[in-house]
C-alpha cells in the first residue's frame, strides 16, 4: 500500500476522532445543568472532558505523525450536532455512546488497512484501546444515570 493510502487513512481517522461527538460536546458546551453557575463540575462532567481531553492528545499525535510524513493534516469539519444544544448531559451521553461506536468501528476498519505499516498500526492499536476505554466508561456514567429521550 502506497504512504499517500495510508496517510489518507490516517486522515481519516484524524476527522473521526476529532470531529467525534464527544468532541462536539466539550467545544460547544452541548448540555446544561445547575452546577455550571456555582462553578462545580459533577463527576459525569470530569469524565466526559477527561475523555475529550485525551481523544485531543492522540489527535495530536496523529497530526505528528503526518506532519513528519509530509503529509497535510485535514481536521475536518463537525458534522450538525445543533439539535444537541442545550440538553441534559444524562441524554447526551446516551449519544456518545453511539457515536462512540462508530469511532471504534471506524478505527477497527482503519487498523485493518494499516497492518504493514508499524508506526501507524501501534499508533492506531493505542487510540482503540483508549476509545473502547471511553466506551466502556460512558456506558457505565449511562447505567448509573437513567437516559431519557
Amino acid at each position: 500500500m502506497a504512504d499517500q493510502t495510508v496517510n489518507e487513512i490516517l486522515n481519516q481517522i484524524v476527522g473521526c476522532v476529532y470531529r467525534s461527538l464527544l468532541q462536539y460536546s466539550i467545544e460547544c458546551s452541548t448540555w446544561t445543568t445547575l452546577t455550571e453557575s456555582a462553578g462545580a463540575m459533577t463527576p459525569e462532567q470530569q469524565a466526559v472532558e477527561q475523555m475529550a481531553a485525551r481523544q485531543q492528545e492522540f489527535v495530536g499525535r496523529l497530526a505528528d505523525l503526518l506532519t513528519e510524513r509530509g503529509a497535510i493534516v485535514n481536521y475536518d469539519n463537525y458534522p450538525d450536532n445543533s439539535q444537541l444544544h442545550y440538553v441534559s448531559l444524562d441524554y447526551l451521553v446516551g449519544q456518545i455512546i453511539e457515536d462512540e461506536q462508530y469511532v471504534v468501528a471506524q478505527l477497527e476498519a482503519g487498523l485493518k488497512s494499516l497492518g504493514h505499516d508499524a508506526e501507524a498500526s501501534a499508533l492506531v492499536t493505542e487510540i482503540l484501546a483508549s476509545e473502547r476505554a471511553n466506551l466502556a466508561k460512558l456506558r457505565q456514567l449511562a447505567a448509573k444515570t437513567p437516559v431519557a429521550g
